[in-house]
């Protein structure tokens, strides 16, 4: 890729107040979040670390549209198990977890599904990721269709016992130009549904600006320990913005006292930049952050990267958002902005969205090694398998001698190579096999 100065304009840069960049006051249909707990069949031991330096971790995943929303919750459990994992929202104090029974010591980590519903798209559920037995998780779905960045999947999963925390950070669109005479937009200001501000380069300053006043204010006095470039990822926005663009993708840690305690956290995002020397257009995505206390985003890299690749929207959630896109560009925003609206819109738009539906999953279908690599390259510590119950692949960490999955699309990855899941009265297990 070409340098990024290659794109950028020459034009004053003035720093653009946090309330025009980082905007969540402004959206126009924001969902209560889910809360809730992932069922608790082990009990979080020292025998977890038997395969490596393996032990539960935070939840977030694969790119679709955008950011996701909508669910806050944990595992609760093996008898809350047996209701619908993926859609059950359980409050309340994280429960501690059980012994398997017939088994003297755990042998694993176990992954439950989660979903997240959008109330706006009549209802369905929107995306789905893993959650790690024991964590919390909230999200939910906000739609914003005064910007072409339509709507945001919000996601943060955490650990109520190391403090391991992930999130997904606000994301959107820019344009900057020459204003001409009589222009009135202000600088961090709506320009048909874009963000009106000049490039930025500096992926230091990108986060300062767009970040640090709000979502990560407590990065403001912390020190800089590292950058790294990831380029698998910036290569996988600019194949998925279809068109000629330079594009940077960055890991940034930083360090920072906490309560007395040393903390780390990761912040991920890329940067494209697509347009002329006359106007210029550039896009934010794939953008979360994970902290914990030091050490501990290393210790449990594999298990972060299997819930952050795990995070996907549905079809038909992706589909609704496609129409939505469609109707953005046709210039019917005013009638979007209204809540009863546009769900009145996905109602009128059923046939279309379903047509749609085959076309995301045939194009993820034809997508899903590319994806893969990519989660291996830049998440680490993860190993593709085939799933034969749902279908294509799913990353779990490296370290464990089997893995398994069983009807309700939980996973289990187990350290001692004698154990099967099936001696137990927990359903009926199949063995994974690798890609």
């Amino acid at each position: 890729a070409a340098p990024i100065s290659r794109v950028v304009v020459t034009a004053p840069c003035v720093a653009a107040p946090v309330a025009m960049v980082e905007r969540y006051a402004m959206r126009a249909h924001p969902a209560p979040p889910k809360t809730g707990r992932v069922p608790c069949g082990m009990r979080r031991t020292s025998a977890l670390l038997t395969s490596g330096a393996l032990v539960l971790a935070a939840c977030s995943g694969s790119e679709g549209v955008g950011e996701i929303g909508g669910v806050t919750g944990s595992t609760t459990d093996a008898a809350t198990a047996s209701t619908d994992a993926a859609t059950a929202s359980i409050e309340g104090t994280p429960i501690e977890g059980t012994p398997i029974e017939g088994t003297d010591a755990v042998v694993g980590v176990r992954f439950y599904p989660i979903a997240i519903t959008d109330p706006a798209s009549e209802g369905i559920v929107a995306f789905t990721f893993l959650a790690p037995e024991g964590w919390n998780y909230e999200g939910s779905v906000v739609w914003s269709p005064q910007f072409q960045h339509l709507a945001d999947l919000r996601t943060t999963v955490s650990d109520p016992v190391t403090g391991v925390t992930i999130d997904y950070l606000p994301i959107m669109n820019f344009i900057w130009f020459t204003p001409p005479a009589g222009f009135e937009v202000p600088e961090g200001g709506n320009y048909q549904g874009k963000t009106y501000l000049a490039p930025i380069g500096d992926p230091l300053e990108f986060v300062q600006r767009m970040w640090m006043g709000g979502s990560l204010a407590h990065l403001a006095a912390a020190d800089v320990i590292g950058v790294v470039e990831t380029p698998a990822v910036a290569e996988e926005f600019v194949l998925r913005f279809g068109a000629t663009a330079d594009a940077r993708a960055y890991r940034i840690r930083y360090g920072y006292e906490r309560d007395g305690v040393r903390w780390e956290e990761d912040v991920s995002f890329a940067l494209l930049y697509a347009g002329s020397s006359v106007t210029a257009s550039w896009y934010v995505n794939f953008a979360s952050t994970v902290r914990a206390p030091a050490g501990e985003l290393d210790r449990q890299a594999s298990t972060i990267g299997t819930v952050m690749a795990s995070r996907v929207s549905t079809p038909e959630w992706e589909a609704n958002y496609r129409i939505v896109q469609q109707l953005f560009t046709q210039g019917i925003q005013q009638q979007l902005a209204d809540t009863a609206a546009l769900t009145a819109l996905f109602t009128q738009y059923r046939a279309e969205s379903q047509a749609l539906q085959q076309q995301v999953v045939a194009e993820r279908q034809a997508s899903q090694d590319r994806i893969a690599d990519v989660f291996r390259e830049t998440l680490g510590g993860v190993q593709s398998y085939v799933d034969p119950v749902a279908g294509g692949l799913v990353q779990l960490p490296l370290g464990f001698d089997t893995y398994w999955v069983n009807e309700q699309g939980e996973y289990l990855a187990v350290g001692d190579p004698g154990f099967d899941p099936n001696t137990l009265n927990d359903g009926t297990w199949q063995q994974l096999a690798p890609r």
